[in-house]
């Protein structure tokens, strides 16, 4: 069985990016109030929206890092690419970008075979006309010159 996981890399994509806006908004005027660490914060809202274990966080939240979009987590610093890929639409438009240009792709190569062939097929008929138009004035050519010397 196949997971995907570009939902789940989208929610905490779009967590850390509120949070971010919080923090550098001043929306938390009191330390006391955001006090457990933004990595906790992402961690309970993921479990709680789609019960994840922690190793499956863990990589999501790596992923994330290695794909550039997350510098940090505490403190959290997020990368323009980051913010440019979730304004995009995120992995789950990223992969339905992938499936439409596979299947263009998929399509134009048919399309390419289905013409291959029936380009095959005029070459063939042309190849054979030629050798009846040759074999012809090779006939006519023959006819004429024993038409001659008698």
């Amino acid at each position: 069985m196949q997971k995907n996981y570009n939902k789940e890399l989208d929610f905490i994509l779009e967590l850390l990016v509120k949070e971010y806006e919080d923090i550098y908004n001043k929306l938390n005027f009191y330390s006391d109030e955001n006090s457990s660490p933004t990595k906790q914060i992402v961690y309970d809202q993921v479990k709680a929206e789609f019960g994840l274990k922690d190793w499956e966080i863990n990589i999501l939240i790596y992923s994330l890092f290695l794909d550039k979009y997350v510098k940090s987590i505490d403190p959290l610093v997020i990368s323009i690419e980051g913010l440019v890929f979730r304004n995009n639409g995120g992995y789950v438009e990223k992969t339905i970008m992938i499936n439409r240009e596979s299947n263009r792709i998929q399509k134009v190569e048919n399309d390419s075979r289905k013409y291959t062939f029936y380009l095959m097929v005029f070459t063939a008929i042309l190849a054979i006309a030629n050798l009846i138009a040759a074999w012809f004035f090779s006939i006519e050519i023959w006819s004429f010159y024993t038409n001659i010397s008698k």
